[in-house]
């Protein structure tokens, strides 16, 4: 990322409700995340230690924590004497990322269309169904859950939690690529039309219509990305 000037727009800290109970980096740490990915906090935003504390009302001991967590996913750049930013989203980056994604999840789903168990059909068919109803009440946040539900369950089911820890980091620099196309085209009913050709792919019982399928929706990310990092987005890293 190019350095930013001090100039670089104020943060837009979203409203983080501490519970005193509960450990407060971990709080602090996933509600910056989530803003970050979702776009709440955009691309490029200086954020400090000092802000974020005197919005949460707590010590800075707890979000220097945060920051760390967030800067080791790539979510946050740090520049000594200049300050902390929210990461630009990285081309690179989100490439890798298609590419593990597309081979553990083609995977998953060739295993799963080859064996076919109703438990595991059962539960992709549900998160399809709660996926439908979110996208017809607009519920962008929620057709984002099921989203993921609809992943975790291919391999959750099949017990392939290692492989799933692995999509996991990898799904961190594809989700602000998937709000960005919700932003920018208004696309919230493409991953659900994406997941009900995967999932009548697995149903076919064909391995290889099923990887292709699964290839296809994630692949979708990488194209998208292309052809918006050429139009020199400002929340895009120039490459």
């Amino acid at each position: 990322m190019p350095r930013p000037s001090r100039a670089a727009r104020p943060p837009q800290l979203p409203v983080l409700t501490i519970d005193r109970t509960l450990r407060a980096p971990e709080q602090v740490y996933r509600g910056l995340r989530e803003a970050i990915v979702t776009l709440a906090i955009a691309p490029g935003t200086a954020l400090s230690e000092g802000d974020v504390a005197e919005a949460c009302s707590i010590s800075r001991t707890p979000v220097r924590e945060a920051f760390a967590r967030l800067s080791e996913e790539q979510l946050l750049d740090v520049f000594p004497n200049l300050g902390t930013f929210v990461s630009l989203i990285d081309p690179q980056a989100v490439a890798e990322a298609v590419t593990i994604r597309r081979l553990l999840e083609g995977e998953a789903a060739a295993s799963a269309a080859a064996n076919a168990e109703p438990a595991l059909l059962r539960e992709m068919s549900e998160a399809v169904a709660r996926h439908e109803q979110a996208v017809s009440r607009g519920d962008a946040a929620g057709a984002y859950a099921c989203d993921e539900a609809f992943h975790h369950t291919l391999f959750a089911t099949q017990k392939l939690s290692q492989m799933w820890q692995s999509v996991s980091r990898a799904r961190t620099h594809l989700q602000r690529v998937h709000h960005l196309r919700i932003s920018e085209r208004g696309a919230l009913g493409d991953a659900l039309e994406q997941h009900r050709l995967v999932l009548a792919a697995i149903e076919s019982g064909s391995p290889e219509a099923a990887r292709a399928a699964m290839a296809a929706h994630i692949e979708a990310h990488g194209r998208f990305l292309s052809r918006v990092a050429g139009l020199k987005h400002p929340y895009i890293r120039a490459t």
